[in-house]
């Protein structure tokens, strides 16, 4: 289980709006809502620093993909929280992933409200495959559970997801544990590009390592405000974590962890992904 030493000191605000904080080491780490992430902690910094400057930025990738609808992401989707952290009747938004018939996941502060708390389901909906204006598929929240201890949440839907969109399944804990350095990780989700955050975009990155409490997956990723929540996954599609926080969310920083690209989320093993899996509607 997560142990909370600590709190990121901004309530409820969501990873899309690109508000940062200083993290122990001083450099400027995005963050999100009043979660605590381990991968920030200064001596998590310091040591994934040097080996995600090993590794060169021309590695990663990131690009628009028209559509996921004869693939396995179909089952990923763009999150409209109408209650989050632009306040109520706005659209705050994150990436989702159907894992069961009735239920996606995503990042806990992607449907929390300005306050902290799980946003009223009537405000949250789930379009899946979206691209674009393109929609084929809307979705309508029931419930919330929010995973204790970790920035990640569970919704139940009204309709039946599994009748369009396979759901993806969690990577098991020795998977996860067994991560090596510089292991490629991809994603599909809804970051903010050329001034949009509504069309899909494919993204390839590295692996650095866990946190040092073991719930976290320290990343070298292009993650960018608009991806919270999008899935940790290898090349069978398994999901080893959600990407949750990084260094660079616009692509303007001038850090030295943002010009390696550093980022991290949170993993599906231990207490976190038990609770997941016997969660799953």
């Amino acid at each position: 289980m997560k142990v909370k030493s600590f709190k990121v000191g901004m309530s409820a605000v969501c990873a899309v709006v690109g508000f940062s904080f200083s993290g122990m080491s001083g450099e400027e780490a995005h963050a999100a809502g009043d979660y605590y992430y381990n991968g920030m902690a200064s001596n998590n910094e310091a040591t994934a620093y040097p080996k995600a400057k090993k590794i060169s930025n021309s590695s990663l990738d990131i690009h628009h993909i028209s559509n996921t609808m004869n693939t396995k992401y179909k089952a990923v989707g763009r999150v409209s929280n109408k209650d989050g952290w632009k306040g109520l009747g706005k659209d705050s938004m994150g990436t989702g992933t159907v894992i069961g018939n009735y239920t996606f996941i995503t990042n806990a502060h992607v449907i929390d409200t300005a306050k902290g708390s799980a946003a009223n389901p009537k405000y949250i909906s789930f379009d899946m495959a979206r691209d674009g204006s393109r929609k084929p598929y809307t979705f309508h929240a029931t419930k919330v559970v929010k995973v204790p201890n970790a920035d990640v949440a569970l919704v139940y839907t009204k309709e039946k997801m599994s009748q369009y969109a396979t759901p993806l399944k969690l990577a098991s804990n020795a998977q996860i544990n067994g991560l090596k350095y510089n292991t490629k990780l991809y994603s599909v989700g809804y970051p903010w590009q050329n001034g949009d955050n509504t069309k899909t975009h494919w993204s390839s990155y590295r692996f650095i390592q866990k946190s040092s409490n073991g719930t976290e997956l320290q990343t070298k990723d292009k993650f960018r405000a608009g991806a919270s929540g999008s899935l940790m996954v290898n090349g069978n599609y398994q999901i080893f974590g959600l990407r949750t926080y990084g260094y660079n969310l616009w692509a303007n920083s001038t850090t030295n962890y943002a010009k390696v690209e550093m980022a991290g989320g949170e993993a599906m093993n231990g207490a976190t992904g038990n609770f997941v899996r016997t969660h799953i509607k």
